[in-house]
């Protein structure tokens, strides 16, 4: 099991650290392939080349879901990480627009458009397939010790972009610095790319071709029989794309446009994602205990009354001190709903299409939610001259996910009963 641990992790760690590296260098990158343009423009226009990846990730989601429920878990793994690797090291071989002038900003939109398909299919295959060596009762404690990667490999980030920012000059930063943490990503691409090609395929996929049940067209049925499955997934995933990417990734330039150092400001958001991470190994297990449906419910409920007064502290911060303290408190809900979120996702939906349905409800999710975040919450404080502003977007998020709460018991239930159908041969029920 550590092994299927490892390999699904490790793909989530790739794809998470490929964003938050560019999520924490928005301030860096923005000067260096957006440099005719004002500074607040500036961010706004790298914050909208951050969200151009997830414009292409619902089209990776059927690529690789497709692949997924059709040839296995395993081929769509290993493509997966592949592309999510190369295309990361290649922004950090881009020439700045000062070079090569607007070409620097479209090859910078081209690799993250490769970068936003490969995710597109990564979380909900490396969900899928780790869920499905678990059984229901630990299944909690297996996705969520996958999802560690996904938080940790932010640690990874922030710590790298600290350390970078502690120990170079700002014009050595500009000029090489900057490039380092995505060439770190091809090693870890590597290392991931040789683990998951010795995997072997899952046991529930195993059973499905061992049935002659695996889908012709896994895309067909899962939007003519499974379309109100994806519905909910987007729902449930509403709160943790948004939470995910204010409290994780935008908090870090939130905290700068207040007035803080870069430096400060990421170590930060290092010490909130190092907080996250043991919440994340907690949440899992907590819902094996208590149950997914009454988790995701108070969590968001949690949230959509904190979001405010926690802005308010934020934005009222004076001291390093008191935003270390606003940023950690920010990120422990959203933590703790990372956590929860995945294994509920595998439970609502039938195994001869869950890739599929996972991936695409998720990746709609961050296309529309998660992707605009920065650029939303950004903006929504350039709007209303407000820098409390963005819990409105992080309240917006958590109603989504309490109305989707009361949805995922029924659906779990009827999925149950939807396996059921799959086992003797039956077509299987719509879900929801």
């Amino acid at each position: 099991m550590r092994r299927v641990v490892f390999a699904s992790a490790i793909g989530n760690t790739v794809e998470t650290y490929d964003y938050a590296v560019y999520g924490f260098l928005t301030v860096v990158l923005s000067k260096l392939f957006f440099p005719a343009q004002q500074p607040g423009v500036a961010l706004l226009s790298a914050f909208a080349v951050f969200g151009v990846a997830f414009v292409v990730r619902p089209l990776g989601s059927l690529l690789f879901g497709s692949i997924a429920d059709r040839l296995g878990r395993k081929p769509a793994l290993v493509a997966t990480i592949a592309l999510m690797a190369g295309s990361t090291a290649a922004i950090g071989m881009l020439p700045p627009a000062a070079s090569i002038g607007v070409w620097a900003p479209i090859l910078l939109v081209v690799f993250r458009l490769l970068q936003g398909l490969a995710a597109g299919g990564e979380y909900g295959t490396a969900m899928t397939y780790a869920a499905e060596f678990t059984p229901p009762r630990k299944r909690g404690s297996m996705t969520s010790r996958v999802q560690i990667g996904s938080v940790a490999s932010l640690l990874l980030a922030a710590g790298a972009v600290l350390l970078l920012s502690a120990t170079l000059t700002p014009a050595a930063m500009a000029s090489w610095g900057w490039r380092v943490p995505f060439l770190l990503a091809l090693p870890l691409g590597l290392v991931g790319l040789y683990i998951r090609r010795q995997l072997d395929e899952s046991p529930e996929f195993r059973a499905l071709e061992n049935r002659t049940q695996v889908p012709a067209s896994p895309v067909k049925e899962s939007f003519t029989t499974h379309w109100r499955l994806i519905v909910l997934i987007f729902a449930v995933a509403a709160f943790q794309q948004i939470g995910y990417y204010v409290a994780f990734t935008y908090a870090q330039s939130y905290l700068i446009r207040l007035g803080f150092t870069q430096s400060e400001a990421t170590l930060a958001t290092v010490i909130s994602i190092a907080v996250a991470v043991v919440l994340v190994a907690v949440g899992g297990p907590l819902s094996d205990r208590w149950g997914r449906w009454p988790m995701l419910l108070g969590l968001s409920v949690g949230t959509f009354v904190l979001a405010y007064p926690l802005f308010v502290g934020l934005s009222s911060a004076k001291s390093l001190g008191a935003a270390i303290a606003m940023t950690v408190l920010l990120g422990v809900l959203p933590a703790l709903y990372t956590a929860v979120a995945p294994a509920a996702y595998v439970e609502v939906l039938p195994a001869r299409v869950r890739a599929t349905v996972f991936a695409v409800g998720f990746a709609l999710a961050a296309t529309f939610l998660g992707g605009p975040a920065l650029y939303v919450s950004q903006t929504l404080v350039q709007v209303t001259g407000d820098n409390r502003a963005p819990a409105m977007f992080l309240m917006f998020g958590a109603l989504l996910s309490v109305i989707a709460a009361f949805f995922v018991r029924r659906a779990t239930t009827r999925v149950r009963a939807s396996e059921l159908a799959v086992a003797s041969g039956e077509r299987s029920p719509e879900g929801v």
